[in-house]
């Protein structure tokens, strides 16, 4: 009786608080039913103020209707089955499963969260701990990943009363204090103070019941427990069963039975009268164990409590066996023995459920355990594969880039070569041209010079020859005549003349003749002084003038220098000189 009367307390003791301040916002569908869901998640764990919200639940189903909205209706059939929870688990089994059945779990994954989670409250409350224990351990990784915090401790909390339901105490154990870890890192305060009392009642069942004791002792003078009064008669009932003396146990018991008269929890009012009942009869006050155990029997009648109803019948039938009433010890033991009779297969099937319940439960830890190390290594894995990949993809890169970097220097290189290149070229041209600008002014100069000469010359001549008409005709003296064509003479130079124009043209270009001579040894000297002429590119008519002959005898003797130096017809007599 005390180990399963401690499983329903721990039970008890959590469901209430699952829902209240969830810090997940629901997922928006219409503004009013978010509004209505808010109001909702202030439902806490005393009756009369969760019946108080029925009405919003029927807005819902109101909205849902004139919305034509399936997902309002599935909040609405959802918080109808959490809100059925205590009072009638078939109902709520039913509304659960509408509500799974309306859910899009694709665009709304965290209102099919909350169901599965209520689905999971329903397994454990039909002994079915082996398939919540697989529901929960599902939300624990769904609640880690979208970082629900307040969720994912009360998953952790009902993983380990599931734990504890099959006698694992010490892997209930951790799940409670990860479950403390979780409420106390985000500064869920009083969900923290709340779990405390299953860690009390864990470490009783670890064989450390004095520090069980001073943890639960310690929550009777916590806040949470002067506000919510069925969590401070929930914790007083667990210290009943803990405490080791008489006296202790009797403390307790009337603590509890005193506050349970302000609350509206059947179950944990129906507990507390049995409590003074069984302390009565330790003190044989047979007439006030009458009195609490047949109220226990009235209540937990009412309330279709099996549990209850069997032990408030043996206390009564014990009673009235030491009062000598021998009928009615009679009645109550053969509705005892009936009772018990119905409950005592489903006792050894539960039994069973737990052993087998336990034994899957480690099953799968060890299977999860397997999984978790094959994922472990798959990743290990990927991850040195993706390292070999990422330093070779890198090496590639690398080499790729100093490739790159090498042709680009070579670009560059080259860039900056042809550059210099083309700069020395310019520069070439440019002193070139200056050159050829400088060739091309002596050659002017040389032109010059000799059209000048030849015109001095011939404008000399022409004195002469008048000096001698102007003798003829006796119009000037013989001496005079003598001395006129005498200075004029002087000045007429034809040797002198080519001379200066031969010494001048080697100046500026060097090695002609020598060159010529070199590569056409029939030229003459004429040849070679007509060749100069075209060179620094005199007129056919300046060439004449200069040698005093006809424009036509400087075309003869341009027609034989050509077949002299064999020329084709197609070439130019001008750029052969001109590339000497």
């Amino acid at each position: 009786m005390k180990n399963l009367f401690l499983v329903y307390l721990c039970l008890w003791g959590v469901l209430p608080t699952i829902y209240a301040n969830n810090h997940i916002k629901w997922k928006p569908i219409e503004k009013h039913s978010d509004w209505l869901n808010q109001q909702l998640e202030q439902v806490n764990y005393k009756d009369n103020e969760r019946m108080s919200y029925f009405p919003f639940v029927m807005e819902l189903y109101r909205l849902s209707d004139t919305q034509s909205s399936k997902q309002i209706k599935t909040r609405a059939l959802f918080w109808d089955a959490w809100l059925h929870f205590e009072s009638d688990i078939e109902k709520t089994k039913t509304l659960t499963a509408q509500a799974s059945a309306h859910c899009d779990s694709i665009n709304y994954p965290y209102d099919h969260a909350k169901i599965l989670f209520l689905n999971g409250l329903i397994l454990s409350r039909q002994n079915d701990y082996k398939e919540a224990y697989r529901l929960f351990k599902g939300l624990e990784n769904y609640f880690k990943k979208i970082d629900d915090c307040h969720a994912l401790g009360y998953t952790y909390v009902n993983i380990g009363s599931i734990l504890k339901r099959v006698g694992l105490y010490k892997e209930s154990m951790y799940y409670y204090k990860q479950a403390e870890e979780t409420f106390d890192n985000n500064k869920f305060i009083a969900d923290k103070i709340k779990n405390k009392h299953n860690i009390g009642v864990i470490k009783h069942h670890l064989g450390q019941t004095t520090e069980g004791i001073a943890i639960l002792k310690a929550l009777l003078t916590d806040s949470i427990s002067q506000k919510e009064l069925s969590f401070k008669v929930d914790v007083l009932t667990s210290l009943y069963y803990v405490s080791q003396s008489l006296s202790e146990k009797e403390k307790y018991a009337r603590q509890a039975y005193q506050i349970s008269q302000y609350i509206n929890n059947k179950t944990s009012k129906t507990y507390t009268l049995i409590n003074m009942g069984a302390l009565h009869i330790y003190k044989q006050n047979n007439d006030s164990a009458l009195y609490y155990f047949q109220k226990a029997h009235d209540e937990a009648k009412e309330n279709q409590d099996v549990y209850s109803l069997i032990h408030s019948l043996y206390g009564l039938s014990k009673i009235y066996e030491e009062s000598h009433q021998a009928d009615s010890a009679f009645s109550k033991l053969k509705q005892y023995l009936k009772y018990k009779a119905s409950s005592s297969n489903g006792d050894k099937s539960v039994e069973i459920n737990r052993l087998e319940a336990s034994n899957a439960i480690k099953q799968y830890e060890e299977e999860l355990q397997y999984a978790n190390q094959k994922v472990h290594e798959h990743k290990l894995k990927s991850v040195m594969t993706l390292l070999i990949v990422v330093i070779i993809a890198t090496l590639i890169c690398y080499n790729l880039w100093i490739l790159r970097k090498k042709e680009k220097i070579k670009k560059q290189l080259k860039d900056i070569e042809n550059k210099e290149l083309s700069n020395r070229l310019d520069k070439e041209r440019l002193l070139n041209e200056q050159y050829q600008l400088k060739i091309d002014i002596k050659n002017r100069e040389l032109t010059a010079n000799s059209v000048i000469m030849t015109e001095k010359n011939l404008l000399l001549r022409e004195l002469l020859t008048q000096i001698d008409d102007f003798a003829r005709k006796g119009l000037l003296a013989e001496p005079q005549e003598e001395c006129l064509k005498k200075q004029i003479k002087k000045q007429i130079k034809t040797k002198d003349e080519w001379s200066y124009f031969k010494q001048h043209f080697e100046e500026v270009h060097p090695d002609f003749f020598k060159q010529l001579r070199e590569a056409h040894e029939s030229l003459s000297e004429n040849d070679l002084r007509l060749c100069a002429y075209i060179r620094i590119g005199m007129t056919t008519k300046q060439m004449a003038q200069l040698l005093s002959i006809l424009p036509e005898t400087v075309n003869t003797s341009r027609y034989r220098i050509r077949k002299k130096i064999k020329l084709k017809q197609e070439e130019s007599l001008e750029d052969y000189l001109r590339n000497i």
